[in-house]
């Protein structure tokens, strides 16, 4: 392997001129990033900050590459460099700003010095009061708040940042992918779509890869909301087109996302040969680019039980919740795998971290997410009924088709109940393209339609009025009782006019009345 012109530190005093000396060392570092040499890539950057006290666009723009070349790196490494560059004779804007991009790489894979660390830069910006350094605090701030699942925290921070700044041009995209995350943990998709749509198209630098990271971000925002197809087929083509200017981090997300839609298409061979490769023997904090991978990997028990995966994927969301931030309905799915692979300490876990995430991030989206692994948890068909309810008011129709389908399979839940959540959950995957979940459902439904009917219990009052509808035909009594029509309640409940219709006769019939009306009357008298 040849030597870099740069490998014995700072460029030459004699290269003046200043636009060609940072190319020089641009590429220089570029090629031994490439070479698998990034932390010598980090080193010479350093080197370089550190004399570059009486230039300011030079050490600003190195401390740019700096960062960038450091997001790159796997978190090892950028923790190892980054801590040898704060550890030169660095003036304290300088010193200010690489304690603040340690930081930040700490947070997001929750290492135990993150909040010593951000202090210490805190420190360090305060005596030198730059702008860079402080945006670098922010970010560093908002990371630590997401691996908590702080996102109304994150998101005020991040408030504070203006990615279209001139000085904040390095730093643009990271400030982006930050904003995009948490529009996505807080089930703003629509929110998430416009900030990837509004931002300026990522072009390649010279020296550095195209990152990607939105358009990831746009595939799982895409997975989030079931529009699969779409995810899986930008997903493949930016893997095949770009493949080799990828970052870790990007390749590791589009590998998510293609393993999740082959699985709920029920292609389940074709998943596992994109995703067993990925499940290496990383050590933490490394493994973390993959936690989201491994998440999708998790339901199935071929890849999952040989390489202990639950356990390791527990063991570092306790560290960071940021994975399954952009697709959470990642969460109650380890604890689905954790309950049917007897593993009640995991579940346990898992359950107990989205209830912080909820009480963090009161929204309707988290609240359902912890209501349905407290469900699966405890068996509890009431924390699931809860969960449907809760996911009906947000845009995240596979979390909602999961919910059913678990309320299907609950054994608390009544036959009847059980069947009309089987039959939707059927309907609403095939709407989303999820062939193979939609076979698990249909198979639930025929299973509890074949199965004699719910015994009544002795003694029992009988349901009359409104309590002797199902869980289904309250949801058409309650949107037809509201204004809406047949058609619409069909769009909003994924189920067909035909089932709206068929629901509606049972309502008449059960309440005694005979038109809408007198629906809107009876539904407005029980909600008094």
């Amino acid at each position: 392997m040849s030597e870099s012109p740069l490998d014995a530190g700072a460029l030459p005093v004699h290269d003046t001129d200043a636009e060609h000396r940072r190319q020089r060392l641009f590429a220089a570092t570029e090629q031994l990033r490439l070479a698998g040499r990034g932390m010598e890539a980090l080193h010479v950057l350093a080197t370089e900050i550190a004399a570059s006290s009486g230039d300011e666009r030079h050490r600003v723009d190195l401390l740019g590459r700096l960062a960038q070349v450091a997001t790159l790196e796997p978190p090892a490494v950028a923790l190892a460099g980054l801590r040898h560059a704060a550890g030169q004779r660095l003036d304290e804007p300088s010193r200010g700003t690489v304690l603040a991009l340690l930081a930040t790489i700490a947070a997001r894979t929750g290492h135990p010095d993150t909040d010593a660390l951000l202090r210490e830069a805190g420190t360090a910006h305060a005596a030198s009061g730059d702008h860079s350094s402080a945006r670098h605090l922010a970010l560093g701030r908002a990371a630590r708040s997401l691996s908590h699942g702080d996102l109304p925290g994150a998101r005020a921070v991040l408030a504070a940042l203006d990615p279209d700044a001139w000085v904040a041009r390095r730093d643009a995209a990271s400030i982006r992918a930050e904003r995009v995350l948490v529009h996505l943990g807080l089930g703003r998709y629509q929110d998430a779509a416009t900030a990837i749509r509004q931002a300026p198209a990522e072009t390649a630098s010279p020296h550095l890869p195209l990152d990607g990271l939105s358009t990831a971000l746009d595939c799982l925002r895409m997975i989030a909301v079931g529009e699969l197809p779409e995810a899986a087929a930008l997903a493949v083509t930016m893997l095949g087109s770009d493949s080799a200017e990828l970052s870790r981090e990007v390749r590791a997300l589009l590998v998510a996302v293609i393993g999740e839609v082959r699985y709920r298409r029920g292609e389940h061979d074709d998943a596992r040969a994109i995703l067993r490769p990925c499940l290496t023997t990383e050590k933490w904090p490394d493994r973390t680019i993959w936690t989201t991978t491994f998440c999708v990997a998790v339901r199935d028990p071929v890849l999952s039980t040989p390489t202990h995966l639950l356990t390791r994927v527990v063991s570092d969301l306790h560290r960071s919740v940021r994975a399954f931030l952009p697709v959470p309905y990642l969460g109650p799915r380890l604890v689905r795998a954790a309950v049917a692979a007897g593993d009640a300490r995991a579940a346990g876990r898992i359950t107990e971290l989205l209830q912080q995430v909820a009480t963090r991030t009161p929204v309707p989206l988290w609240r359902a997410l912890a209501d349905q692994a407290r469900g699966l948890r405890d068996r509890d068909p009431d924390a699931l009924r809860s969960a449907v309810d809760g996911l009906r008011t947000t845009a995240a129709w596979p979390a909602l088709a999961d919910a059913l389908l678990d309320l299907a399979c609950d054994t608390g839940t009544r036959s009847t109940e059980a069947r009309d959540a089987a039959h939707e959950a059927a309907a609403l995957y095939a709407r989303i393209g999820a062939p193979g979940d939609q076979a698990t459902a249909d198979r639930r439904y025929a299973e509890l339609t074949a199965a004699p009917p719910d015994r009544p219990v002795v003694d029992a009052p009988t349901r009359t009025g409104i309590e002797a509808l199902t869980p289904a035909e309250e949801r058409v009594a309650a949107m037809l009782a509201g204004g809406a029509t047949k058609r619409e309640a069909a769009a909003t409940l994924f189920v067909s006019f035909h089932t709206v219709d068929t629901q509606l006769r049972s309502i008449y019939h059960k309440l005694g009345i005979n038109n809408r009306m007198e629906l809107a009357r009876a539904w407005d008298r029980t909600r008094r």
